[in-house]
């Protein structure tokens, strides 16, 4: 069951959990943070919003772990508010990074805001020329031309006007889901690919999460190199790899339903990676 948002039931738990990335001295120190909702977690990557219980965004050790208050709203809700806002590919360092969505989150679910200190990076961005931020990130931070116009103030405007369709029995409106955070020391494999085919179709090793761009790091098998990866270029390792496009055929379903498919073929469409399925095209249906 799910709570429907009633003000006067505020039963579920939310605490932010914060880690340190650099500090500049005299300045400030930069945080990675991320919300956590009946002790899950919900964080912002360059992939979009992930979601955990065992905080692996922070390593499993965060600095600071700060108990926030309590909500009347759940993570699912959570997610399907924010999930438009913070889509794949809209991550910035500066302009919209996992603070941006914390900060959105804690309205969302306290009407209350993110404490100013974890701001840092944001504040960086304004003042600093892009010698000391290629410095600061050692070369990591390529500013998103996708978020050129993206405004905090334009969410929470959102939020305030928000109605949860899902919870209150909406057909059809269940909205975007969390993705499942790699687990460190998974075993990947990696493909899709474009700027540096030859790693294609090689092993690797989840090393971390990297806050700073918002990827994930993994050790390669053959050359013991760490790269940077978005999760949409990771596939559990053992797995039988597709690319968009491809043709397949069906086999090994078990249930009823699946066992109609099984023996027909269709096209590849994408990877859904939260439940580690390729969905398809059917042909013949």
């Amino acid at each position: 069951l799910e709570s429907l948002g009633d003000k006067g039931s505020c039963v579920n738990h939310v605490e932010l959990a914060a880690s340190e990335l650099f500090t500049l001295q005299g300045l400030a120190t930069a945080y990675h943070t991320s919300v956590l909702v009946n002790g899950e977690e919900f964080f912002f990557s360059d992939s979009g919003i992930f979601n955990d219980r065992a905080l692996t965004s922070h390593q499993g050790q965060p600095t600071h772990r700060v108990n926030l208050g309590m909500s009347p709203y759940t993570g699912s809700q959570l997610m399907r508010a924010l999930g438009p806002h913070f889509r794949p590919g809209s991550y910035d360092l500066l302009r919209k990074n996992c603070n941006t969505f914390s900060d959105c989150a804690i309205y969302f679910l306290l009407r209350e805001r993110l404490e100013g200190r974890y701001h840092a990076l944001e504040r960086l961005g304004q003042y600093a020329s892009q010698e000391t931020l290629s410095r600061v990130t050692k070369g990591a931070y390529v500013p998103n031309k996708d978020v050129a116009g993206f405004r905090t103030s334009d969410v929470l405007a959102a939020l305030d006007g928000y109605v949860d369709d899902a919870a209150a029995g909406s057909a059809g409106s269940s909205g975007p889901r969390g993705r499942q955070a790699l687990t460190i020391g998974a075993r990947v494999t990696v493909l899709g690919l474009k700027h540096a085919e030859g790693l294609n179709g090689q092993g690797a090793q989840i090393v971390r999460f990297n806050a700073v761009n918002g990827r994930w790091e993994a050790q390669v098998n053959i050359s013991g190199e760490v790269k940077a990866f978005r999760a949409e270029n990771l596939r559990p390792a053992g797995e039988m790899v597709f690319e968009a496009g491809d043709r397949a055929r069906i086999r090994g379903l078990k249930s009823e339903a699946g066992q109609v498919l099984n023996g027909k073929t269709g096209r590849i469409v994408q990877y859904v990676h939260d439940i580690s399925r390729y969905e398809m095209v059917v042909y013949g249906l």
